[in-house]
């Protein structure tokens, strides 16, 4: 028998998701992701891809599963 939380825990399958930004690499010594063209930092790129800027395309998970 397992512990109660693992009994009714929800599970998902993440997909398949690159992560990596399209002509970037992430740089340990720096800890951010930089442009393999030029090395600038892509958080100082004006022409950089911006993520969502609403939680409406977040995958709910734990605690913020209302409603269940």
């Amino acid at each position: 028998m397992d512990h109660i939380l693992l009994e009714h825990a929800r599970t998902y399958d993440p997909g398949e998701v690159d992560l990596e930004p399209p002509g970037c690499v992430y740089d340990l010594r720096v800890g951010a992701w930089v442009a393999r063209d030029s090395g600038e930092l892509l958080v100082e790129k004006p022409d950089r891809s911006r993520p969502p800027q609403s939680k409406k395309g977040d995958v709910e998970t734990g605690e913020d599963q209302k409603g269940y």
